[in-house]
């Protein structure tokens, strides 16, 4: 008798359209010596769900789903498991042997999702009658802030219910930490724009500012998004005070709260922002109907953005096209996704959170360079981490990359940006 157990599966695309299939979409199909048969099951889920579900522009992720479903259905296969017996302590043990095997954190998981959402809707369709997904866990999380949602009106205020694979695995964190160069920070800054409008400079200077408090003091940018003016504002620096750091309290990652060590220098820039180019988008803004807020980093006064606080999106976007006008860039190899056909595309070469990165860096050096014997203390502090360990484990390979300069405290001179 031929059966799931006994087949050969194999994937295919589908020349042409028909019912519950599209064209170039993988379909399933069981062999067997004398016979062969279409795997309705998956081929179905695969439609439904992948290629109907707003993922059409990607057949790349048909592709990828279909082969998360062949390595299951092969693995159940080699475990004399049919498919629609499968346990949730199935599925478990196949994550399980594929990370002894070497694969993975992410690779794994998204086997385990893909099969799971397989399972979910085989019991919507009555397929399936077991415990696959049961164990996921539900929370409930808050929406996105309004300005960064364009479709904030069309949700509930009370927030969304978004699950938790327990059998995931703990994927590590990324190595890949990516410092600037000093001669690339360099050219981005002057490409940027003047921390302070100067006869000799009359650039907007709302950029650079975000970018010094990336750099100098190590904000990330939720931090920069979320600044207000009156965390500025009660701040007094005295002229010989310069270069002594002030704290601004910001709430970071899971609401946990840290401060931001700014020197004094870069609070009088912020403080001489707000009263000139601030306000001047506040007024034009006002035009526009924006209403009154606190934020501190605004629109640029021509925009139709004039008066409102910046967005995230909007701060990654312009560092990303500094970078490409600025020529810190790179050159990466892309696949069309319709033709298949590979290009070479020119992309920035940093993001945004390398200005942290940089931060901690170059503290580590001015700090070295100040006689101090503990400069990882002094890192850990200014970028809020938990632990010292935390620190080293992540820059420690890093602190050669701005090479050994003796004498420098104020980390502009390091850069060459101060005399």
């Amino acid at each position: 008798m031929n059966t799931f157990l006994s087949s050969d599966l194999r994937l295919v695309k589908a020349r042409e359209g028909i019912e519950s299939v599209t064209p170039n979409q993988p379909l399933f199909l069981q062999y067997w010596k004398d016979q062969v048969e279409l795997f309705e099951e998956p081929t179905i889920f695969l439609h439904e769900k992948l290629v109907k579900a707003g993922l059409s522009a990607s057949k790349h992720t048909w592709e990828a789903g279909a082969y998360d479903l062949l390595t299951w259905f092969q693995w159940c296969q080699l475990k004399c498991i049919d498919w629609r017996d499968a346990t949730e302590a199935d599925r478990q043990q196949f994550g399980d042997e594929y990370e002894a095997a070497g694969s993975d954190g992410k690779t794994i998981n998204r086997k385990l999702t893909t099969a799971r959402r397989f399972y979910d809707f085989a019991r919507l369709e009555r397929w399936y009658h077991r415990d696959i997904g049961t164990s996921v866990e539900q929370r409930r999380v808050g929406n996105r802030p309004v300005d960064e949602d364009a479709l904030a009106h069309t949700r509930s205020s009370a927030g969304h219910f978004k699950g938790t694979d327990p059998l995931h695995k703990k994927v590590g964190r990324k190595d890949a930490i990516r410092p600037l160069q000093v001669h690339q920070l360099r050219k981005l800054l002057e490409h940027i724009g003047p921390t302070i409008q100067n006869d000799g400079d009359t650039r907007a200077v709302r950029d650079r500012l975000m970018c010094d408090l990336g750099y100098i003091a190590g904000a990330r940018l939720g931090d920069v998004a979320t600044l207000t003016t009156l965390q500025f504002l009660s701040i007094t620096v005295e002229p010989h005070h310069q270069l002594m750091d002030f704290p601004v309290i910001v709430e970071g990652k899971m609401k946990v709260t840290r401060k931001v060590a700014t020197p004094g220098w870069l609070v009088l820039a912020v403080q001489a922002y707000i009263a000139g180019e601030r306000a001047e988008s506040e007024r034009e803004g006002k035009k526009r109907g924006a209403k009154p807020n606190t934020g501190l980093f605004l629109g640029h006064p021509g925009s139709k953005s004039a008066g409102r606080p910046i967005t995230r999106s909007a701060i990654q976007k312009m560092f990303a096209l500094a970078c490409r006008q600025c020529g810190v860039t790179e050159k990466v190899e892309v696949e069309d996704p319709e033709t298949g056909k590979k290009h070479i595309k020119t992309k920035a070469a940093h993001s945004f959170h390398d200005l942290r990165h940089v931060c901690a860096v170059l503290t580590y050096h001015a700090e070295k360079a100040a006689g101090n014997k503990a400069p990882w203390k002094i890192v850990q502090i200014k970028l809020g981490h938990k632990s010292e360990k935390v620190t080293t484990d992540i820059y420690l390979a890093h602190v050669e990359i701005f090479g050994q300069k003796q004498g420098c405290t104020d980390i502009r001179r390091l850069l060459g940006l101060r005399e």
